[in-house]
């Protein structure tokens, strides 16, 4: 364990000379800058109607405007994050530390997922932010009348990002198999302008393609019977079986 932590602290030093961090700030920055921006220059059309809560539909808007940019985002960032392997072609150097190959895999996974979940936390409480500076500054938003119903808006993102899996565990291969930050980045796009044609036909193949479950939850509407929807066991499944393929790729047939 501790071996693992110091190679999660190396990673955390690493990505000091990387956009990353800036990346996942700014990231989960975008759609509440937008969203304040927008209610601040219309907040005629966003008054709400007695009685109704509107953190609801704020929320829901900001939830909406993540579907498209999150994949693009979570593309980026691991790119970012092996490009500084790839750059230096200091995978060699890594790989003579006293640690294995897996654990070198696990911390680097594992520091992936703690930028992801911190951009969804960022996103959310700058969400949050948005709202209370909009009621300071038209109080008939009715932002500071009411609060959030933050037990929905956490389950939301927790079935978001299981939305995700599937392209971060899609990524995070290719990131240490393509040497090139575009390559990975181009079939990442090609991936997210497929998922918008396969949402836009009539066919189920788009429960089968991970590149378009963030897309499924436009408008989402928890399902009143399960907690998950079809499309999030797909995507557990499709980031078991990749994970699984590309941890034995990494420790037993990469070498940089």
């Amino acid at each position: 364990m501790s071996l693992l932590i110091r190679l999660y602290y190396t990673e955390i030093v690493k990505s000091k000379n990387t956009f990353a961090l800036w990346l996942t700030i700014i990231g989960a920055g975008v759609i509440p800058f937008v969203l304040f921006i927008t209610y601040a220059y219309n907040s005629q059309m966003f008054i709400p109607e007695s009685g109704i809560n509107p953190w609801n539909e704020i929320f829901l808007r900001s939830f909406n405007g993540i579907t498209l940019f999150t994949p693009l985002f979570i593309i980026l960032i691991i790119g970012l994050l092996f490009n500084i392997e790839q750059r230096s072609n200091a995978w060699k150097h890594l790989f003579v530390l006293p640690a294995s190959k897996g654990s070198i895999y696990t911390s680097k996974y594992v520091f992936v997922f703690s930028l992801v979940l911190a951009y969804y936390l960022l996103f959310a409480l700058l969400t949050w932010g948005t709202g209370i500076i909009l009621g300071l500054y038209k109080s008939n938003l009715g932002f500071l009348k009411y609060s959030p119903e933050w037990n929905k808006i956490l389950r939301f993102l927790f079935k978001f990002f299981v939305g995700t899996l599937g392209i971060i565990a899609i990524h995070f291969w290719l990131s240490f198999r393509l040497k090139n930050l575009i390559s990975n980045l181009g079939i990442g796009l090609a991936g997210i302008a497929f998922a918008i044609l396969l949402n836009g036909s009539k066919g189920g193949l788009i429960i089968l393609f991970p590149y378009s479950f963030p897309i499924l939850m436009l408008n989402y509407k928890a399902n009143p019977v399960h907690f998950f929807d079809n499309f999030h066991y797909v995507s557990l499944i499709y980031f078991i079986i990749i994970s699984a393929l590309s941890y034995y790729d990494f420790t037993k047939k990469f070498n940089g």
